[in-house]
């Protein structure tokens, strides 16, 4: 049982006073009363001290928790379950294997299953949340819900609600994560004929060197923020691609060999400027749709991964892609349907 508070009178300059500790007020904060006399004041005192033992006056709840209470009461209305109930079916539920998963392991599920099923903008905005919300990596994602999701977005300031909504709407995401297998975002490799029919749908040497670098490099392909957008010619010399840091999508930098048919590709290229022309958006579209492979826009970099990995290996394709450690789920779906020979050639 909790210790009932003693209340006494006091007497001060602007007369005798009682003190009401802050869990018994309405604002949380400790209030005074005032008396004129001893035994008005003494007489108030005995009455909160009798109104605490009999349980009707208590220690007041803090008024966000009484506004949560009172809410879970109307979802609760006409169920049948109270608050006690319903409270001890939602701890069974996070004891649940799924629930208890944290929402660090959750995220990491996601963003490897991600880097094969992404578009590079959205697994751009997927690598922030863990700064957003780094109070709830190690959380049970069973015990993760919007209100808790908004508090932790403003531990460290108050932003805009809007802004609140966009990243609210992210770290949800990884909350809902399951894998999913849609034939739509399958692994796609280019067959032979598809890849002279790019090549064929390019106007001009600008753009057949910049589909040559997507090709046959395995650039990463997204015409705003990929990292073509970020190359310039300077970082291609006679025998290998450096792609720095703030080109990689990754922000480390890597190598990349330039094969003989790349070289061909490249003869001639500029020296300085950035390797892809004016308006790429537009044409990179263009030239898919003329070539039929209109929606495959990272057809490209898969069919450079699959025969790069069947002619040298796992360990160099890891290093040309810029793939973190856990990339092994994508491996395995570069490995189908190219053998060794086939990649070999491709790089003649």
């Amino acid at each position: 049982m909790a210790r009932v508070p003693e209340f006494h009178a006091v007497e001060t300059p602007r007369g005798w006073m009682v003190s009401i500790p802050a869990g018994m007020t309405a604002t949380g904060k400790r209030r005074r009363k005032y008396f004129p006399g001893k035994t008005a004041a003494e007489k108030y005192a005995a009455t909160l001290r009798q109104q605490h033992t009999a349980g009707v006056r208590g220690a007041m709840i803090p008024l966000s928790l009484a506004h949560q209470a009172a809410e879970a009461a109307r979802i609760l209305e006409g169920s049948g379950v109270s608050l006690v109930e319903a409270a001890r079916l939602a701890v069974a539920r996070i004891a649940t294997t799924a629930s208890k998963e944290t929402f660090r392991d959750r995220y990491a599920r996601a963003m490897l299953w991600g880097e094969e099923h992404w578009r590079d903008r959205y697994r751009s905005d997927m690598e922030r949340v863990p700064r957003w919300v780094p109070s709830l990596m190690p959380v049970a994602c069973g015990a993760i819900d919007r209100q808790r999701i908004e508090e932790a977005l403003q531990e460290e300031r108050v932003i805009k609600r809007s802004t609140i909504d966009m990243r609210a709407r992210y770290v949800l995401a990884v909350l809902g994560f399951r894998e999913r297998h849609r034939k739509t975002t399958e692994i796609q490799i280019l067959a032979e004929d598809q890849q002279t029919a790019v090549l064929a749908a390019c106007q001009g040497d600008d753009e057949r060197r910049a589909v040559a670098l997507l090709l046959y490099a395995g650039i990463r392909p997204d015409a705003e923020s990929g990292e073509i957008a970020r190359l310039d010619w300077e970082n291609v010399s006679k025998t290998e691609i450096y792609v720095p840091p703030d080109a990689s999508k990754t922000g480390a930098d890597r190598i990349i060999p330039i094969r003989p048919v790349l070289r061909r590709a490249l003869k001639g290229h500029p020296k300085e400027g950035t390797v892809i022309p004016a308006n790429w958006k537009r044409r990179w579209a263009r030239i898919r749709k003329d070539a039929g492979i209109g929606h495959l826009q990272d057809a490209l970099r898969h069919t450079f991964a699959s025969h790069h990995l069947a002619a040298y290996g796992e360990d160099a394709t890891k290093a040309v892609l810029g793939h973190a450690a856990g990339s092994s789920t994508l491996f395995r779906h570069y490995r189908r349907a190219v053998t060794e020979a086939q990649g070999k050639a491709f790089f003649r």
